[in-house]
C-alpha cells in the first residue's frame, strides 16, 4: 500500500509539471514569481501611499534589450485589495517602471514621455494630474526562486494654489492666469524636458460672495528653485498683461524649495489695490474653507 501511495503521489507532481508547461529536462517554460509592493513615503518615514495615490500604470522592460515585457494597469480597488503586484516573469533581470495618477489630465507615450493632454493635441494646458514616478530593478534567478521587491514613488508634480483679490468690476474686466516657461514632458527617467517648454493656463473661480476675487488650483511638472518661470496676469478682454513676477523670487522671499521636497505646496495671493499690487505666501493669511484640497 505504501509503495502505491509513492507511485501516486509521483504521477501527480507530473501531471502538474506537465500542465504548467515547466519540467526540470526542459526550463524553457518556467517563470518565476516575484512579488512587488508600492510605497510613497513623501517627506517623511511613514508609507503614505493609498492617501496620495489611486492609480498605476507599470511597464516592465527587459535589461537585455530594454524590450516592453508587460503593461498593467492597477485602479484603485485593486490598490486597495493589494498595494502592490504579483508577476510572473521568465528568469532574468528587469526594469519596472510605475507612473502613479496619470489619469484623465494625462497621456503617457511609453517609454518616452508623459505629459499633460494638450502637450500632444496642441491645446491650452490647465493642469497635470498629481503624478508619481517609481521604478525598481528586480530579478528572477535560474532557481525560481521566489523574489520580493519594493519599489519606492517620488512626488512628479508640484502644486499650485492661486488667489486673486480685488481685480475690479467682473462686467468690465476678468483676469485671466498665465504660467511661462515650464516643463513641456517628464521622460520615462522622471527627467523633466529642459528644451521644450510651455505655458499653462489654469481656470479661475470667481468666489461667490466677492467677485473681484478668483481663485484657482492646479498641478504642474516638477522644476528647480532656480528657474524662469514667470506668473502673467492679463485682463481677458484684452490679453494684456495687467501685472507679473518672476516665481524664483516669491519662491526665495517666502522660503518655499521645491527641490528635495517631495510634497510642495504653492500658495499664491495676489492683491490688487489703488496703492498698487501685493503678491504674498497665501499661508500668511486665513485659508479659505475646503479650497486646499488635492
Amino acid at each position: 500500500m505504501r509503495r502505491r501511495h509513492i507511485y501516486l503521489s509521483l504521477a501527480m507532481i507530473v501531471t502538474l509539471s506537465l500542465a504548467i508547461g515547466c519540467i526540470r529536462e526542459n526550463m524553457d517554460d518556467c517563470m518565476g514569481k516575484v512579488t512587488l509592493r508600492f510605497r510613497y513615503v513623501g517627506d517623511g518615514t511613514t508609507d503614505i501611499f493609498p492617501e496620495k495615490i489611486e492609480h498605476v500604470t507599470m511597464y516592465v522592460y527587459s535589461a537585455a534589450d530594454g524590450s516592453l515585457v508587460d503593461e498593467i494597469r492597477y485602479d484603485d480597488k485593486a490598490l486597495t485589495a493589494y498595494q502592490g503586484a504579483d508577476l510572473a516573469l521568465f528568469p532574468g533581470q528587469y526594469r519596472i517602471i510605475c507612473w502613479g495618477n496619470a489619469l484623465d489630465e494625462t497621456t503617457i507615450n511609453e517609454g518616452e514621455k508623459i505629459a499633460a493632454n494638450g502637450y500632444y493635441n496642441k491645446s491650452k494646458i490647465s493642469t497635470n494630474d498629481p503624478l508619481y514616478y517609481g521604478t525598481v530593478d528586480i530579478e528572477v534567478p535560474e532557481t525560481l526562486t521566489e523574489r520580493d521587491y519594493t519599489c519606492d514613488f517620488v512626488s512628479s508634480h508640484v502644486k499650485f494654489r492661486v488667489r486673486i483679490e480685488g481685480f475690479g468690476d467682473p462686467t468690465t474686466s476678468v483676469p485671466s492666469i498665465e504660467l511661462t516657461q515650464l516643463a513641456s514632458f517628464t521622460d520615462f527617467d522622471n527627467i523633466p524636458s529642459e528644451e521644450e517648454r510651455c505655458s499653462y493656463h489654469p481656470a479661475l473661480t470667481a468666489d461667490q460672495d466677492d467677485t473681484s476675487s478668483y481663485t484657482t488650483a492646479f498641478n504642474t511638472l516638477r522644476f528647480e528653485d532656480d528657474n524662469d518661470i514667470v506668473l502673467r496676469i492679463h485682463a481677458n478682454e484684452s490679453r494684456a498683461v495687467v501685472h507679473e513676477f518672476p516665481l524664483a523670487d516669491f519662491l526665495e522671499e517666502n522660503h518655499i524649495a521645491v527641490e528635495g521636497v517631495h510634497e510642495v505646496t504653492i500658495p499664491i495671493l495676489v492683491r490688487f489695490s489703488p496703492i498698487g499690487v501685493e503678491i504674498i505666501d497665501w499661508e500668511t493669511v486665513p485659508v479659505i474653507p475646503d479650497f486646499d484640497k488635492d
